[in-house]
């Protein structure tokens, strides 16, 4: 059976006014920053997902930076769910097998760690998207499985909202930031 949260869309890259009006300029580079706000981003689009009052971008990253939960390898996903309970919305920082994805997101959306634009190359990890739903999974055969919905807040994800199972499976951390049931 298909399932689909609604999650509105975030973009990560962060407007100049927004940076200076909020005080991105203490934290550095905009651009340098808008390329690792894929997390807060997606924290974001969960807050407005659960109808919570939503800070902006680069209020997140602050937040984020301040909390420290951002280190050189990127944003911590138990950092990201301790900030999202302070926001209002319970988030648990696990492992969640690719196997048990679909289960899941019969609940709530998730966040979960993926290569940007998704290659099948054995590259995984290193950008934060949140998954929103699933096609029905159609016959057991079906090479690529069922479609799975997401909120990528990248370039690429502007113009992408699925991407087959398998396809994500393939360049998926198997980590994941769960949230409560969205109803």
């Amino acid at each position: 059976m298909p399932c689909l949260h609604p999650v509105p869309m975030c973009r990560q890259l962060i407007a100049p006014q927004e940076w200076e009006r909020d005080g991105g300029a203490e934290l550095g580079d905009r651009i340098e920053w808008s390329n690792r706000a894929c997390g807060m981003a997606d924290l974001r689009m969960i807050l407005l997902a659960y109808g919570k009052p939503a800070p902006t971008v680069t209020q997140l990253v602050r937040l984020g930076v301040d909390h420290g939960a951002h280190t050189e390898r990127g944003w911590l996903h138990a950092g990201l769910a301790e900030i999202a309970e302070q926001l209002g919305v319970p988030g648990r920082a696990e492992p969640v097998p690719a196997g048990e994805l679909l289960d899941r997101l019969t609940v709530a959306p998730l966040i979960v760690s993926v290569t940007e634009k998704f290659p099948e190359d054995g590259r995984r990890g290193g950008h934060l998207v949140v998954v929103r739903g699933f096609t029905d999974p159609g016959p057991a055969d079906d090479a690529g499985g069922p479609e799975v919905f997401i909120r990528d807040p990248s370039a690429w994800g502007q113009e992408h909202d699925r991407v087959p199972l398998g396809r994500l499976a393939a360049s998926y951390t198997g980590r994941a930031i769960t949230f409560p049931a969205l109803h």
